[in-house]
C-alpha cells in the first residue's frame, strides 16, 4: 500500500505563443512529499485507512523522506489508542473547529481542533467534549468512521462504536476456577454484575465482553434491584439449540444460558440502578455467546 506520496511533477504547457499558460496543478512544485499516515481533513482520514486510496494532496508532510521503513509512523502499532473515548455512547461527534488569525497576511494559515463530544446539541462542547487529533483518530481502535455532519454549530462527523470498543466506565475482571470461569463487570469499586462460564470459557475474544459493558449503568450500588419479573421480556426462540432461561423475583435477577438440559453460562445482575431495557439487552448478547 502507498505511504509515501511524493509530490507529482508540475506541467507548464505552452501556448505556442512564448507564454506558459496558468495551470490546475501550478500549486504544485511548494509542498513536497506526503505521508499517507498523517491526515489533515476528514477525506485524507478516510483514505489513511487503507492508503491504497491515498493520493498526494491534503496529507501532511513526509517527515523521513520517504525511509518508511525506519520511520516510527509506520511502526506505530494501531492496536493502541493514544487515549480511550470518555464516552459510554453508540456514537460520539468530531466537531471540526477551525480557527482564522486576526491578520491580513495571505500566509497566514488556519488552526484546526478537533473536539470530541456525545451530544450534538451541546454548544458549549468545548467545555465538555475532550480534544483529539487528526493523528489519534487514525489510531482510535474499536470506532468505524461514519458520515460527515453539519448543523447551526458548526461542521464535524461522526464515529461509531463497535464490539471492539471497550466501556470507559467499567473494569471486567476475570477469575479462574477449577470448572467455570468467572467475569465480574465493576464500576469504580462496585461490582455491577457477574457472568459465569462453566467449563471452558466461551468469551475468548472479549467482544462480547465490551458489548455487555455498553449496558452496564454509569453508576451502581449495593441496593436491591427494583424490578419485578413482569418486567423483564427475554428475547424470543432459540439460538441453534441453546436458550435462556430467567430467574428473576424482587431483588435478584439472573439469566441462564442452556443448551438442553446443560448450564452454559449466567449471568447476575447487581445493584439497583439497572433498568429493563439495560437487562434486555445483555440478555440478547447473552444468547449469542460463542459456541
Amino acid at each position: 500500500m502507498p505511504i509515501y506520496l511524493p509530490e507529482p511533477t508540475p506541467e507548464r504547457p505552452r501556448d505556442g505563443k512564448g507564454y506558459n499558460r496558468l495551470s490546475l496543478n501550478a500549486h504544485m512544485g511548494a509542498g513536497g512529499a506526503q505521508c499517507a499516515l498523517r491526515p489533515t481533513s476528514y477525506a485524507t482520514l478516510f483514505e489513511s485507512y487503507d492508503t491504497r486510496r491515498a493520493g498526494w494532496g491534503g496529507f501532511g508532510s513526509c517527515p523521513r523522506a520517504g525511509a518508511c521503513e525506519t520511520c516510527a509512523l509506520l511502526n506505530h502499532p494501531l492496536s493502541v489508542s493514544p487515549h480511550p473515548v470518555p464516552f459510554n455512547a453508540a456514537k460520539v461527534l468530531i466537531r471540526i473547529d477551525t480557527r482564522y488569525p486576526d491578520s491580513t497576511a495571505l500566509s497566514a494559515a488556519p488552526t484546526t481542533r478537533l473536539w470530541m463530544t456525545d451530544d450534538p446539541d451541546d454548544t458549549c462542547y468545548r467545555d465538555h467534549g475532550q480534544i483529539w487529533t487528526w493523528f489519534s483518530l487514525r489510531h482510535l481502535k474499536g470506532w468505524d468512521l461514519g458520515r460527515t455532519y453539519r448543523d447551526e454549530i458548526g461542521d464535524g462527523f461522526w464515529l461509531h462504536r463497535t464490539p471492539d470498543a471497550w466501556a470507559p466506565h467499567v473494569q471486567v475482571r476475570a477469575r479462574q476456577r477449577a470448572s467455570s470461569t468467572q467475569h465480574a463487570f465493576v464500576v469504580g469499586s462496585t461490582r455491577a454484575a457477574l457472568l459465569t462460564c462453566f467449563g471452558r470459557c466461551l468469551h475468548s475474544d472479549g467482544r462480547l465482553l465490551n458489548v455487555i459493558g455498553h449496558h452496564v449503568p454509569a453508576v451502581v450500588d449495593d441496593g436491591v434491584l427494583p424490578l419485578r419479573p413482569s418486567e423483564l421480556r427475554l428475547p424470543h426462540g432459540a439460538v441453534g439449540s441453546r436458550h435462556l432461561e430467567l430467574d428473576s423475583h424482587w431483588g435478584a435477577c439472573t439469566l441462564a444460558l442452556r443448551r438442553g438440559r446443560t448450564r452454559l453460562s449466567q449471568l447476575s445482575f447487581d445493584g439497583s440502578t439497572w433498568a429493563p431495557g439495560q437487562i434486555r439487552g445483555a440478555a440478547a448478547l447473552l444468547a449469542h455467546t460463542e459456541d
